[in-house]
């Protein structure tokens, strides 16, 4: 027995030492499955970043970078994301977005609540379906300003400061399905802005400066799920007669939006497109109004019936 005890000595040493300390660095993100998608989602929301962080799992499909402090973002950062669909950068402060980059799985980018004065460059996302550029500081679009997206089915411009759109602003967006220009400064829209829009089913142009809408604005024929035309200073004269007579053809399509955390209530309400001037029409339904003009002649006869369809009205919904 005493002879094997040297023997032994080692084992006993090495099981006396401490435990060895992993040097890996902790994830710099908490990730985990994301339920709906079934696909890796790596939250930094809120976490005082300045810029991407690096060792992000590779097999990341969802990241979430809102609510830093990232000034510019480069898509060279999320190279070694592969598998990314969906990127969050909203209320960052983001003044650019270089694309240097391509990012072939991308399906949605939501920029909201940034500085933005100019749409980013979109080459290199041939995949990408939702747009979110809500409250930026856009002045204008460029023709053909999404032509590098034609999978594009969601996009949010609201709450920006565009005053005017080229005619091909939207050209080649021929799977959108969604338009928000709501709550800018548009004054004027021009004729064939919706031209290419074959499969639009909601279009947002509330909150806006916009007195008339141009004669065959609306593609012929086109059936619309939702249309917002509330909160604009619409001039009831005979300009307007193209508008009031394609209200009066699509009642079911007019709705007015109530905008709420997370989701927005719509109500049914072709009554409440209001006429903005000249005073003698001012507050009243644009489908009352009854304009007395040599070459309009199915206006004048037309009695809208007085219905009340604030109170109780069945067809209201939300929106996500």
């Amino acid at each position: 027995m005493a002879m094997r005890f040297p023997a032994l000595l080692p084992l006993i040493l090495a099981a006396l030492q401490p435990a060895a300390v992993s040097t890996a660095p902790p994830p710099p993100c908490p990730w985990e499955m994301n339920k709906v998608k079934d696909i890796v989602e790596v939250n930094c929301t809120g976490r005082d970043l300045g810029a991407v962080p690096a060792g992000l799992p590779e097999d990341t499909g969802i990241l979430l970078l809102n609510a830093n402090r990232l000034p510019s973002v480069s898509t060279a950062a999320f190279q070694p994301l592969p598998a990314l669909q969906d990127l969050d950068l909203s209320d960052n402060g983001l003044r650019a977005v270089h694309a240097e980059a391509p990012l072939p799985s991308l399906k949605e980018l939501l920029l909201s609540r940034n500085a933005l004065e100019a749409l980013p460059a979109l080459r290199g996302l041939p995949a990408l379906s939702r747009l979110a550029l809500a409250h930026n500081k856009l002045h204008a679009l460029a023709p053909a300003a999404f032509r590098a997206v034609p999978q594009l089915q969601d996009l949010d411009l609201r709450g920006n400061a565009l005053r005017t759109l080229p005619e091909d602003a939207f050209a080649g967006l021929r799977a959108l399905k969604d338009l928000d220009l709501s709550d800018n400064a548009l004054e004027e829209l021009p004729a064939g802005l919706l031209r290419d829009l074959e499969k639009l089913e909601t279009l947002w142009l509330s909150g806006n400066r916009l007195r008339a809408l141009p004669s065959g604005f609306f593609p012929e024929g086109h059936l619309f799920a939702y249309v917002f035309l509330t909160d604009n200073p619409w001039h009831c004269d005979c300009s307007l007669v193209y508008l009031r007579s394609w209200i009066l053809s699509n009642e079911g399509s007019v709705y007015e939006p109530e905008r709420g955390l997370g989701k927005t209530k719509v109500e049914l309400a072709p009554q409440k497109v209001l006429c903005h001037s000249p005073s003698e029409h001012q507050h009243k339904p644009i489908i009352r109004f009854k304009p007395n003009c040599s070459h309009v002649a199915d206006a004048e006869e037309y009695e809208y019936p007085d219905v009340e369809w604030s109170t109780e009205n069945p067809l209201m919904t939300s929106l996500p």
